[in-house]
């Protein structure tokens, strides 16, 4: 494993090394508790002289690790943020993955060079400090770097790959450009099971191939990693996947329960049971305490109205291939297209509806009026997204998940009547 797990009073020095942040010690004791009700679930690897909390934290110290925190106070004061971000760079994939959440995408486009810069620079000025690029795949992009140089240092950059066709000298050039994490995706410890549910044979090898050569690099390396009700409901094979990740020594792990779009919007046998998501939470708890497997953000987690929630188009949003400007990943709806008009006017659009935190995935929430539309085009129009989301509340009234609840939040009416 790259860098060092900390544990005991090296994390607690590792905490109080955080808060001597500027935008930290902004917080009251009241935020500052909130803060540390998540780090305390969270671990904290150490990789030179960065920290490392999870893949929805910039590391610090760093400049957008200051944006972050500043972001995350705008929206404990009911200011709406994005301030995490994706941008799907290419449509093109190698695979035809069980759980694709972009497989229905009408258009197969893609922004070029230098609608991205623009497009970076206007979520940098909304005050993202998080940039995701994701796909299809990334590495398809023979201009990638060229992409993930413009990210600079006012956000730290991410990219979601399955590491096809990579080679050491890709990773040296990606690493040059200014890649903060490669998350890597990789389902299951056996082979063949992995290349089947990613529909294309020799992804396991390559993903392996892919974080051995991340780590030669020196790189915080993380799996994306996406198990059906099959292999969550098996504890013995859960827990042998996740001793294979400990044996890869990956630094991280987003786990991604099954999400009602893309392939599987009409689906809904997919979703973990109640028993599945108490294994996740089992399963969040077990990482965080033993040292030497991967820290864990698993959304069924943090997600949940015990954390974060569901940021969707409150604190995250996400811009396809082709332009679309969407709450999330996941969720096919849009209120516009960034080469129609600019992104900071859409999130303006965003900011009046979503103005708070969800207790639970908006896009299992969306998923069924979707699919009673009987329409193939992904995302919706503006005009269905509009129907859609008004019909689909993305939060409750007086009702925020419960970090907000620790950080104070503010509702926006509140803010309006004082």
């Amino acid at each position: 494993m790259v860098g060092e797990q900390l544990y005991g009073w090296k994390k607690i020095a590792a905490m109080l090394e955080m808060m001597k942040s500027p935008a930290m010690r902004r917080l009251s004791f009241r935020q500052v508790l909130a803060m540390n009700y998540v780090t305390r679930n969270s671990k904290i690897t150490r990789v030179g002289d960065r920290l490392y909390l999870n893949t929805f934290t910039p590391h610090f110290p760093s400049e957008a690790y200051e944006r972050y925190i500043r972001g995350i106070l705008r929206t404990v004061e009911g200011k709406p943020t994005p301030v995490m971000m994706n941008f799907a760079v290419t449509a093109n994939c190698i695979c035809n993955c069980w759980h694709c959440s972009f497989s229905d995408r009408t258009k197969k486009d893609q922004l070029t060079v230098a609608e991205l810069a623009d497009a970076i620079g206007q979520v940098q000025e909304l005050g993202t400090s998080m940039i995701g690029f994701t796909g299809g795949e990334p590495l398809l992009r023979d201009d990638l770097e060229e992409i993930l140089s413009l990210v600079g240092d006012r956000s730290m950059s991410l990219l979601f790959s399955t590491g096809y066709r990579l080679t050491p000298e890709r990773v040296r050039g990606l690493k040059a450009a200014g890649l903060g994490i490669p998350v890597i995706s990789l389902d299951h410890y056996n082979a063949e099971k992995h290349d089947r549910r990613r529909g294309k044979e020799g992804m396991h090898a390559t993903a392996i191939q892919a974080i051995e050569m991340f780590q030669a690099e020196g790189m915080y390396v993380a799996v994306s990693f996406v198990p059906d009700r099959e292999l969550v409901s098996n504890r013995g094979e859960l827990y042998r996947t996740l001793q294979f990740f400990r044996s890869l020594g990956v630094n991280d792990m987003r786990l991604t329960s099954p999400i009602l779009s893309g392939h599987l919007t009409d689906r809904p046998e997919e979703k973990l049971s109640p028993e599945d998501v108490a294994r996740v939470w089992e399963v969040q708890r077990f990482l965080v305490k033993h040292k030497g497997y991967p820290a864990c953000f698993a959304y069924d987690v943090f997600e949940s109205e015990r954390f974060y929630g569901c940021g969707a188009g409150f604190h995250f949003v996400f811009v396809d291939s082709s332009g679309n400007v969407c709450p999330c990943d996941f969720c096919s709806v849009t209120l516009g297209n960034m080469r129609d008009r600019p992104i900071r006017e859409i999130w303006s659009d965003y900011t009046k509806i979503f103005r708070a935190p969800g207790c639970s995935c908006y896009a299992n929430e969306i998923s069924q009026p979707i699919a009673d539309l009987h329409t193939t085009v992904r995302p919706l129009s503006v005009e269905q997204s509009r129907e859609v989301i008004a019909r689909c509340s993305s939060f409750t009234p007086g009702k925020v998940p419960l970090f907000y609840r620790k950080m104070g939040f503010q509702w926006a009416d509140d803010l309006d009547e004082g």
